[in-house]
């Protein structure tokens, strides 16, 4: 049987009592501060990428129209600070609350 480790207490449970939400693994005894906590951090995760790419919304920015270049050149700082992923989003995709 796999073993697993709770991303909250880091307690080893094997696979028949190991919860799984959104990739985060559990143990029963954490599994409902799990979920609070992957929702919580999911939702400052999408919060901050719309704040970040709200200037970018409804824009032509295609590398091919005389306009989208223009506005790539104006916006490359709001461009590229929408493409990179931050500390939390890293973190989350590993698994790590």
């Amino acid at each position: 049987m796999e073993m697993y480790k709770c991303c909250l207490c880091k307690k080893e449970v094997d696979g028949n009592n190991a919860y799984e939400y959104r990739g985060f693994t559990s143990c029963a005894d954490c599994f409902d501060k799990v979920i609070e906590k992957v929702d919580i951090r999911r939702g400052e995760i999408i919060a901050r990428n719309e704040a970040v790419t709200a200037p970018l919304a409804g824009l032509d920015i295609h590398p091919d129209s005389t306009i989208g270049k223009a506005n790539r050149k104006l916006l490359a700082p709001a461009i590229e600070a929408s493409s990179k992923e931050t500390l939390a989003e890293q973190q989350y995709r590993a698994g790590k609350l």
